[in-house]
């Protein structure tokens, strides 16, 4: 049993150190004991009574300023101990005599400053009186900090130990002086990332320096911590050597049995109840953290071993990843490559646009996406504030409860992207497009001198041709330019969607309705920033190419609209929906030819009635204000026609003249991509890029294989389990009141039971004839 032990602890040592700072900890199931506490608490005695010997690594007055990881093992007879540190770079344990030990962790805490590093250095202490354990000693939190140099460092060694302190995977022993409970700031802060206190151990240092404060009538209440300290928690209470002068006066092992003996002694004198007796002393301390190391440990190996096994497939998969782009853009190959990169993007672009329920990425609110657009006028300036807003509210904030509140527009509050986000910008730019105004009310000089500067006949339809032109287009253009930016902003927006949705197709729900050559070519692109900055500005000029063709289709269409209103505004035919359809039936062509006559002259109603209008114009100039009157109200009808055109068709020609476009020639235009001299000398150094990673891939890859097989041959963790798991009860059985004997024997039931599963015998009837089981042999 205690050479199974050493073996699972040196296992999880090793595959700690192999595979720090190549994997984030918070996702790999290594757990590990922190100790944390303010300066001068006594962690480091604490840490000493572990070691079983005393050390000091830190000199100076900055203390320390990084982790140091311990890993302590007990081996018999071995007088003095070993000391050994770990070479990152060669993965080997190297041994010093301890004095050096001491020097080089000393110049690696100095050598840091003022700064902090979250890089450990790890020892190795093996000896006669250490215990078999691991740990990580952090940096003392500071209570004084005299100058701001020395508040920053402060704060540094603050957040560092934070950090340690919010991983699940770590087990806390909070160190404390011994004393009033209520003032446990260290424990405070362990509540906040622990609030069930799960994973932290409380240690009350120098108990030896309360002994006078402890009475009869106190002793247990104040083990307890008089009701300021949960019920659930562990902890223990220790007193540790201390000595005057440089060398203690016998050996440190035997001073340390001795304060452990003296606080037992004590503190039953004072009429401790007997229950607590296994939470008072160094010695049982040290026991139970022996216990709760192996059960952690083996706890951990089975979800360890999966994720080991997880990680080798995704770095085999990146290592394949790897060459397969080193190999895409060699110097031959590299235009063709991110060329086929693009079009295989511009294809994914079009499925997006179809509706993917499954892209997550980069959706808006309605509010979010015209507040995420102003911002994008402001930085750029690409519009005015005239232009950017409808000026009919008195704020941004106006439009939008319009919008919600008025209009009901569909979806305002439920997040799109792709087609569903655009259908929901065409309704939006179409009520943003009714709000256009004349901005201009004529004067009577403006009408007479519009009539008497006509370049044609000076009839009133010429003059309201000629006013109207001169602000009307300019106020339309306005509003449609609003359309170009936001259409032309919505597809910029549309990049990182698509990336992500041709990512995210693996796996995933939808991944049988598209080929698998978009995942490959997205983890490509993903991966090589050159390529992605080549197919994102080749997509930023076709948006921008047809940005431009669009709005100089409606430039071209409002001109000739204010040119010949009359002749080009025609009414709608749609006839009103009243009644049923009873009365309806099939057409015939007498009833055709009736139709398109009464359709011809309804749509020309509306050239009728402007004309008629025009017709009770006075030419009178007596009459020049009525006429003036009569002109300003004809031009704002006339405007009005115009801008419901406009809106009405918004939707139509914004799909017909910019996302149609944009669809079926953005495949095109990656196929014509053309490469910089500079993306070409950026290429050449991803390569280099590349062989560096691919270096690193297989160095990792080679030590998870080497952490699996060690894992694996170490064998099932069963019998190991239970040990631990008995060795535990035994220790924290007298806390809830439990025999020892009552707790082995339910424990033992459970355990045993299960390894006869294991085993293939679910009856048990096997169990106790095998003498060479670990738990029977121990404790049957």
């Amino acid at each position: 049993a205690d050479k199974r032990k050493k073996l699972l602890l040196n296992l999880i040592s090793e595959v700690k150190a192999r595979l720090h700072g190549k994997v984030d900890s918070l996702s790999f199931p290594i757990p590990q004991f922190i100790v944390v506490g303010k300066q001068s608490v006594g962690k480091s005695r604490l840490i000493e009574g572990l070691a079983g010997e005393p050390f000091n690594f830190v000199s100076g007055t900055l203390g320390s300023r990084r982790p140091t990881v311990l890993e302590l093992r007990n081996v018999p007879g071995l007088v003095p101990s070993r000391w050994s540190v770990y070479d990152d770079e060669r993965q080997v344990w190297n041994a010093y005599p301890v004095q050096q030990v001491m020097q080089l962790v000393g110049q690696a805490h100095e050598k840091l400053g003022t700064n902090v590093s979250e890089v450990p250095i790890r020892v190795k202490v093996e000896g006669a009186d250490t215990v078999d354990l691991g740990l990580v000693d952090l940096p003392g939190f500071r209570a004084y900090a005299k100058d701001p140099m020395m508040q920053e460092l402060c704060m540094k060694i603050e957040k560092l130990v934070h950090k340690f302190m919010q991983d699940e995977n770590n087990v806390m022993l909070c160190v404390e002086e011994a004393g009033d409970a209520a003032g446990f700031a260290t424990l405070g802060k362990c509540k906040q990332v622990d609030p069930s206190y799960r994973r932290t151990i409380l240690i009350r240092n120098k108990l030896d320096k309360y002994y006078d404060d402890l009475t009869a009538d106190n002793i247990n209440k104040w083990i307890e911590g008089f009701g300021d300290l949960p019920n659930d928690l562990v902890r223990y209470a220790v007193s540790l050597p201390h000595w005057n002068g440089p060398e203690p006066p016998k050996p440190f092992s035997q001073m340390r049995t001795d304060c452990a003996e003296r606080d037992t002694r004590t503190l039953a004198g004072k009429g401790m109840s007997q229950k607590y007796i296994q939470t008072i002393g160094i010695d049982n301390f040290r026991f139970y953290m022996e216990v709760k190391t192996q059960q952690l440990f083996a706890d951990a190996l089975t979800p360890m071993l999966s994720r080991l096994k997880a990680m080798k497939e995704d770095y085999e998969s990146r290592c394949v990843l790897v060459k397969q782009e080193s190999e895409t853009i060699c110097e031959d190959n590299i235009l063709h490559a991110t060329r086929q990169a693009g079009i295989c993007f511009a294809q994914s672009f079009n499925y997006l646009m179809e509706g993917a329920l499954s892209s997550e990425t980069n959706r808006k609110t309605m509010e979010e996406e015209l507040r995420a657009f102003h911002d994008y006028v402001k930085r750029t300036g690409v519009l005015k504030e005239s232009e950017a807003t409808a000026t009919t509210f008195p704020d941004f904030d106006s439009y939008i409860e319009y919008l919600r509140d008025t209009v009901q527009l569909p979806g305002m509050d439920v997040q799109l992207n792709g087609g569903a986000q655009f259908k929901r910008l065409m309704y939006e730019v179409e009520v943003f497009t009714r709000f256009a105004g004349l901005g201009h009310k004529f004067r009577r000089e403006d009408v007479i001198q519009a009539r008497g500067s006509a370049l044609h006949e000076a009839t009133w339809q010429n003059v309201i041709v000629l006013l109207m032109m001169h602000s009307g287009p300019s106020q339309m253009k306005e509003k449609t330019k609003y359309v170009g930016e936001r259409i032309k902003w919505f597809f910029t927006e549309q990049k990182e969607c698509t990336l992500q949705f041709m990512l995210a197709i693996k796996n995933s729900p939808e991944e049988h309705m598209y080929s698998q050559r978009i995942n490959n070519q997205a983890k490509v692109i993903d991966r090589n920033e050159t390529m992605k900055s080549c197919i994102y500005q080749a997509f930023d000029e076709t948006c921008q190419r047809h940005q431009k063709a669009f709005m100089q289709m409606w430039n071209d269409w409002m001109n000739s609209m204010f040119t010949s209103p009359l002749k080009l505004l025609k009414a709608g035919s749609m006839p009103k929906i009243a009644g049923g359809y009873e009365s309806e039936i099939a057409p015939t062509f007498q009833t055709t030819k009736l139709r398109i006559e009464n359709e011809r002259k309804g749509r020309d109603g509306l050239q009728n009635t402007l004309q008629r209008q025009i017709a009770l114009i006075p030419s009178d100039d007596g009459l020049a204000n009525e006429a003036v009157d009569m002109v300003q109200k004809i031009i704002e009808q006339t405007f009005g026609r115009i801008r419901s055109a406009v809106s009405d068709q918004m939707e139509l020609y914004s799909k017909s003249f910019f996302l149609l476009p944009m669809l079926r020639r953005l495949e095109g235009d990656m196929a014509k991509l053309e490469l910089a001299d500079e993306d070409k000398m950026r290429y050449r150094a991803r390569k280099t890029v590349l062989v560096e990673e691919e270096k690193r891939s297989t160095g990792i890859l080679a030590d998870l294989n080497w952490c699996i097989d060690a894992v694996q041959k170490f064998g099932s963790p069963s019998a190991v389990a239970i040990e631990v798991a008995v060795c535990l009860h035994l220790c924290l059985a007298p806390l809830s009141g439990q025999s020892c004997a009552s707790a082995i024997s339910a424990l033992l039931c459970r355990e045993v039971a299960l390894l006869s599963i294991i085993d293939g015998d679910p009856c048990g009837c096997l169990w106790p004839r095998r003498g060479a089981r670990g738990s029977s042999r121990t404790y049957a």
